[in-house]
């Protein structure tokens, strides 16, 4: 019979060791060699140092960024977004009102040649047009 020119070898592990390893080897369905492979594929592909057991875990890492990430969001909500909702409803609240009475000409005209027609009422449009009207 002709030799395999492909030899085993063998690897050197305490007991404890060892049994951890059967352990390990079971819990993913694999065989020892195969789980010994896994080990090799897995440091080599994400080169991850196998002498730090502490090292950072892919699946934490990627919770710590998307609490950071949820956490900034929530951040631009309280300091960008709902202020500028808030001033909006209430820009919004005056168009809808009585404005008129409440801002000078000059303020309806800037404010009337930035709202799009679909937020603007009837009055609104009226004492915009007519101001419009006054200075052309």
């Amino acid at each position: 019979m002709e030799k395999s020119k492909e030899k085993d070898k063998q690897i050197l592990i305490s007991a404890d060791l060892f049994a951890e390893f059967e352990r390990m080897a079971d819990s993913y369905d694999l065989s020892k060699k195969g789980l010994l492979e896994a080990m090799i594929f897995y440091f080599k592909a994400t080169h991850a140092d196998p002498r730090d057991p502490q090292a950072d875990n892919p699946t934490d890492a990627i919770k710590a960024l998307d609490k950071r990430l949820v956490s900034f969001i929530r951040q631009q909500e309280n300091e960008l977004l709902r202020p500028m909702s808030d001033d909006i409803k209430l820009l919004l609240q005056l168009v809808s009102q009585d404005l008129p009475k409440t801002l000078r000409q000059s303020q309806i005209k800037t404010i009337g040649g930035a709202f799009k027609p679909e937020f603007q009422t009837e009055r609104f449009r009226a004492v915009y047009e007519e101001l419009m009207k006054k200075t052309n």
